[in-house]
């Protein structure tokens, strides 16, 4: 049972990690991004406010390569950086009024392209899988 659990979600983790799926919401929601840079405006958008270091943690990257990303889509207007109020050695991030608008497109467009994806799928099976993702996210969260 555990194996195949994890099989799964390593399929689930598998898809959402392939540049190619990038590109298809990209293009979908009509951002222009690299498609490296995707997953930053995504995590910074879903949590607000966070330091460099713990977004690099949580993304499997290293420090150095996010802080010069967290550069560059600064420069593009996406993200603004600054020096955390508890702590001025940490550099927080959030999105930019342009920054939300783009993460309003790609929820769009992700939402779009689930539904269609999913189209087949009853909304008592939709809820069960909601149901079940919510509290494996939760259980893991611990």
């Amino acid at each position: 049972m555990y194996d195949e659990l994890f099989q799964s979600l390593f399929q689930i983790v598998t898809f959402f990690n392939r540049p190619k799926q990038d590109k298809v919401l990209l293009k979908a929601a009509g951002v222009t991004l690299d498609t490296a840079l995707l997953p930053i405006v995504v995590r910074v958008g879903m949590q607000k406010k966070l330091g460099i270091v713990e977004l690099a943690d949580q993304l499997g990257r290293d420090h150095s390569t996010v802080s010069r990303q967290i550069d560059k889509l600064q420069a593009m207007g996406l993200v603004e950086a600054n020096a955390a109020k508890s702590d001025g050695r940490v550099r927080e991030v959030g999105l930019s009024k342009n920054g939300t608008a783009v993460l309003a497109r790609l929820t769009k467009a992700r939402r779009a392209l689930m539904q269609e994806a999913l189209a087949g799928w009853s909304d008592a099976e939709l809820r069960e899988l909601s149901d079940g993702l919510q509290h494996l996210a939760n259980t893991l969260k611990s």
